[in-house]
């Protein structure tokens, strides 16, 4: 296993690798839509999925992978039913056609306190190694 650093997505304050990667299966911890610079949430729900998205590419390319190599997203937010629609139309500009599984629940407590925070995902992706 190999941990996976991006110098253009935000690090984690914990001891939790953005990333790791087995046999070229890659697992994206927790990724939150910070900007890698400041580690601030945007104000405006579309700029955050935005953010969140430019995050998790930064993330894969770090892995010599695309979000086409994408199999699976978990997806938590604080208010699904009112920020769904939004993090729905940036999900779709990403992806285009492809497809991966996904699932999307109401989480009400994550992210550092005092943070912001509408949306966090959790990826696996794969390429051959």
């Amino acid at each position: 296993m190999r941990e996976i650093h991006a110098d253009g997505a935000p690090r984690h304050t914990g001891p939790v690798p953005q990333a790791v990667e087995s046999g070229g299966w890659i697992y994206v911890s927790a990724l939150f839509g910070a900007d890698p610079h400041t580690g601030r949430i945007p104000e405006q729900p579309r700029a955050e999925a935005e953010q969140l998205f430019a995050n998790l590419v930064a993330i894969l390319q770090a892995a010599d992978a695309r979000l086409t190599d994408v199999v699976r997203v978990g997806i938590f937010m604080k208010q699904l039913q009112r920020d769904r629609p939004i993090f729905n139309e940036v999900w779709r500009e990403a992806f285009g056609d492809h497809r991966p599984a996904r699932s999307a629940v109401q989480a009400g407590d994550f992210g550092r306190p005092r943070e912001t925070v509408r949306y966090m995902m959790e990826v696996v992706a794969h390429r051959e190694p």
